[in-house]
């Protein structure tokens, strides 16, 4: 009887299925592979009628506040539909598009940040968080309205500006980024989570945001960073991996490219069939071999293997290690001299606050001249010997490979 699994070989059904997934998903360098939920950035901006000063954590914690979202709707919408007749015809009509809210979940952190934030936006609007009970003002005394002068209360506050400017929600993917930013954003609920003597969960603020309409937007990070993402003011982990990657700069030449699948399949079978030398078992072994060779040298075509960063390389003294990725400022600005890396990580360094008055979206829309202006500050500083601004460039440097 003919052994079923050459019968599979030869009629190409075998692992159909996995091979049918396998292209879908895994070649390209995974381009068709979904998305995961925890690669995010949320990015929130108030107005400066909120407070942009040293009392206002909402402002003082900005950066911190997006990292510090435990979970996030994206935006969704709802169409209303009216079915028409058209001579007898059924047609289908649009009236109006709906938006539902989004519910953003916070850690309640230690310092209070995100209570903050809740805290600030209450008092914004409503005047009822403003008031002192007993205070000379006779707010909310039971007879209150027999007053000679009866306080304001809720949104009698005489404020026209909104809180939020904007709030905007990132997905990260394959080192591009997909954004969605809610206009005119406002509260429709917010809340501090609970409290119990039992069980050990982690206490959360959540908000729900209503919103006028979304704005679509995309970019990768090297050259557009999301406002706030991967800084290392809010504790990122901005150190190059000790893993690099396996691209342009290869440390395998074509040959060993070529070689390398047989070893892998010779290593692979002899492992599964134990090296025994029957005529049956030899039969499916050099059948595998065959299969496997072409498996492992079509994903070595399309994947990026890992290998050893040589700038993070480890010596073989007992007594020091080269672990060090910082460059000297001199070096910095030389290298920041080529207009191929300049436009790659100045974004990064403005991102971070090299420049206490100016954000990523003000560097991306001024002027040629304007823009030049800032990165001499930005040399200027590294020049100074900004150990912070030397850092960070050092690391989007190593990142690209110089």
């Amino acid at each position: 009887m003919k052994n079923a699994y050459l019968v599979n070989l030869e009629s190409h059904k075998h692992l159909r299925d996995a091979r049918h997934a396998h292209q879908i998903y895994a070649e390209r360098n995974f381009e068709f592979a979904p998305k995961t939920k925890y690669m995010y950035h949320v990015s929130f901006v108030p107005n400066d009628d909120v407070g942009n000063n040293a009392d206002s954590k909402t402002f003082k914690f900005q950066k911190e506040i997006g990292v510090l979202v435990k979970s996030a709707d994206l935006p969704s919408f709802r169409a209303s539909i009216e079915n028409k007749q058209q001579y007898n015809r059924k047609k289908n009509v649009q009236t109006r598009v709906d938006y539902q809210d989004c519910r953003i979940a916070f850690h309640d952190d230690n310092i209070g940040v995100t209570r903050a934030l809740l805290e600030e936006y209450y008092r914004y609007y409503f005047d009822d968080a403003n008031k002192t009970i007993g205070g000379n003002d006779s707010a909310y005394g039971q007879r209150d309205k027999y007053s000679n002068r009866v306080p304001n209360y809720g949104l009698n506050n005489a404020k026209k500006v909104p809180f939020f400017k904007s709030i905007t929600i990132y997905q990260l993917a394959r080192r591009d980024w997909v954004a969605y930013t809610l206009v005119n954003p406002l509260l429709t609920a917010w809340d501090h989570g609970s409290v119990a003597s039992a069980g050990s969960e982690f206490n959360e603020n959540t908000i729900s945001v209503a919103y006028e309409a979304v704005q679509y937007s995309s970019g990768d990070v090297a050259t557009k960073t999301p406002a706030g993402f991967a800084d290392a003011a809010t504790g990122y982990d901005v150190e190059p991996s000790p893993l690099g990657y396996l691209d342009n700069a290869m440390s395998i030449d074509g040959n060993q490219r070529a070689n390398l699948p047989s070893e892998v399949t010779k290593n692979s079978v002899n492992k599964a069939f134990e090296n025994t030398n029957s005529p049956s078992r030899n039969s499916i072994k050099q059948a595998s071999t065959g299969v496997i060779d072409g498996v492992v040298a079509n994903v070595l075509s399309q994947t990026k293997l890992p290998v050893p960063d040589p700038q993070n390389r480890q010596t073989s003294s007992t007594s020091t290690s080269d672990n060090s990725t910082t460059l000297s400022g001199s070096l910095v600005n030389a290298i920041l001299a080529k207009p191929g890396v300049a436009t790659q990580v100045l974004p990064s360094l403005i991102n971070s606050g090299a420049l206490s008055n100016v954000n990523i979206n003000d560097y991306n829309s001024a002027s040629a001249s304007q823009k030049a202006a800032y990165d001499t500050q930005i040399t200027n500083k590294i020049t100074g010997n900004d150990i912070k601004l030397i850092q960070v460039a050092s690391n989007a440097i190593n990142i690209l490979g110089y």
